[in-house]
């Protein structure tokens, strides 16, 4: 009898979702992106959260650009074991990165060619709000005890499910 009990919990456990319904969907907006110069660059961006049949896994398919001059990022949103609201993105390509999703918002830091990169996307209310930071290594402070990062490129995007 437990463990027909003990059965249907791990069923009904691998049933649940394991990001909010609320974040599928097909998002669009426009992502700007401000250099160290300063001046905004626009960019139409797409992204499309959608379940992968008969797994907990999602489509995480992020599509930068329009027409012949799209660039598709076609991952995978991986739930990281029993580990509540920890996943990987699986880039499909070998890299696969750590992601958090704690009050609302998805995080996710790597460094690519020296470069330290924050991503961050947000469910609020309607919008998905999504924002990557590039920082480089800027000089220590407090006696060495610091790592200073200088933040170089912001890229910022509200994205609202298309109809």
């Amino acid at each position: 009898m437990f463990a027909l009990a003990l059965s249907a919990a791990l069923v009904a456990a691998d049933d649940k979702p394991a990001l909010p319904a609320a974040w599928h969907g097909d998002w669009r907006g426009t992502l700007v992106i401000t250099a160290t110069d300063g001046k905004p660059t626009e960019v139409p961006i797409a992204l499309k959260i959608e379940p992968l049949d008969g797994t907990r896994e999602l489509k995480w398919a992020i599509t930068y650009g329009a027409g012949a001059k799209a660039q598709l990022r076609d991952y995978k949103l991986v739930p990281d074991g029993d580990k509540p609201g920890r996943f990987k993105i699986d880039e499909r390509n070998g890299i696969v990165l750590s992601a958090r999703l704690a009050g609302g918002a998805m995080y996710s830091t790597f460094e690519v060619g020296g470069a330290l990169l924050t991503a961050r996307y947000e469910l609020r209310g309607d919008s998905l709000l999504f924002e990557i930071t590039s920082n480089k290594k800027a000089e220590k402070t407090g006696d060495g005890k610091v790592q200073d990062y200088a933040t170089e490129v912001v890229q910022r995007a509200e994205l609202k499910k298309a109809k």
